[in-house]
């Protein structure tokens, strides 16, 4: 029989899942005074590229302890390539993730606070006497005040999707020097094919990250094809893979789960028009950590970082995208890039106010051609407003 002393105390919180979402979250907790608990079947390193804007980095670093420049390389400029619009250097700084310093920073924060960390699987969670329990793959249950869900969200039914190739240097012209190539739809431009852009990066070792991306697809373009897509470019410019392909496929139209108190991709915190989701992920972990602190219930603050209004607009943004031809893509973000940066950087946001993501949606309306103002007005009737009062 278990003594008493060998059974676990309970807990304020449990964390299930390690991704960027529940790992902030856990160290958040953690270092509020909040025992703690992490629940994940590993540790390792995200192998994923993880990006963001220079100053939403700066932004979610405090609350979380974090030194901006160790845990990610920053880039200037951030370079938009349309054939409609020619080159345009954005002011806005922007972000890669140095994933292993971050990983390591918030592992740490979480441990020298107090918490725990527990291998393993939450399978499922069930409430009890005013608690929830959590339900352990081998059979074990964890009882916490609260449990945050982080354990990631459903496949969708349109994707994002990427094929990248890490290459030695020099790229020639591909990749601004010491910036970012946020996009480049004419270096893939292809009348025949689905939209693809070029996305690159420099890399701390001197190598090259470059991506054949699918902005938005439904059904997804398979990944073979934009790998296809990426050698035929680097073959043109004789370049040559120097590391490990990236593969990427990022739900965009994923509900949120309704049950439990979820974070991350389950929150419906990634952007349906861009697939971003980190930014809104460390900044979210520091403000539930603060409510649970303060003995609230941290749902307010999961709906305030993902308001539905918003979410209804942006969603029919990505319905706008997915039926864009190549030369309609490019010419709407020709036109989206042309907005002043904080009309176009809250559209960007999926916590933003729901008046800052319509006027953005309006002045990229007032600045496309006809045919593409046309093409909106039809997609609005056609999906817009249903969408907006289901949500």
């Amino acid at each position: 029989m278990w003594s008493a002393a060998l059974v676990p105390a309970p807990l304020d919180v449990l964390v299930a899942g390690a991704g960027p979402a529940g790992l902030s979250a856990a160290a958040a907790c953690a270092a509020a005074g909040l025992r703690t608990a992490l629940v994940a079947p590993s540790l390792r390193v995200w192998p994923a590229t993880y990006c963001l804007w220079a100053d939403e980095l700066a932004a979610a670093a405090p609350s979380l302890g974090l030194d901006p420049g160790a845990v990610a390389a920053a880039y200037a400029p951030t370079v938009v390539r349309t054939a409609a619009g020619g080159e345009r250097r954005l002011r806005r700084g922007y972000a890669r993730l140095r994933n292993g310093a971050l990983h390591a920073a918030l592992l740490e924060r979480l441990r020298s606070s107090g918490g725990e960390v527990v291998p393993g699987r939450v399978t499922g969670v069930r409430a009890e006497a005013g608690r929830e329990v959590a339900v352990l793959s081998g059979g074990g249950e964890r009882v916490a005040r609260v449990v945050l869900d982080a354990r990631g969200g459903g496949p969708g039914s349109a994707q994002q999707r990427a094929w990248g190739e890490v290459v030695a240097g020099p790229v020639g012209d591909l990749v601004p020097p010491g910036g970012a190539l946020l996009m480049d739809w004419a270096a893939l431009a292809d009348p025949a094919a689905p939209p693809a852009f070029l996305y690159g990066l420099p890399l701390d070792d001197g190598t090259v990250l470059l991506e054949a991306t699918s902005l938005a697809a439904r059904p997804p373009v398979p990944l073979e094809h934009l790998r296809a897509r990426l050698g035929a470019l680097l073959a043109d410019r004789g370049l040559r893979p120097a590391g490990e392909a990236e593969r990427v496929a990022i739900p965009l139209d994923v509900p949120p789960r309704r049950t439990g108190t979820v974070l991350g991709a389950a929150a419906g915190l990634v952007h349906p028009a861009t697939g971003y989701s980190v930014a809104s992920s460390l900044r979210l972990g520091p403000r539930v950590a603060g409510a649970l602190a303060a003995g609230q219930d941290p749902r307010p603050v999961l709906r305030a970082a993902r308001r539905r209004t918003t979410a209804g607009l942006l969603d029919l943004g990505l319905e706008v995208l997915l039926p864009l031809d190549t030369a309609a893509t490019d010419a709407f973000f020709a036109a989206f890039f042309t907005l002043p940066e904080r009309s176009w950087a809250a559209y960007l946001d999926v916590g933003a106010a729901p008046t800052a993501v319509a006027a953005a949606m309006a002045r990229t309306f007032a600045a496309l051609p006809a045919a593409q103002r046309a093409h909106l007005l039809r997609t609005a009737a056609r999906v817009g407003l249903g969408r907006l009062t289901r949500r």
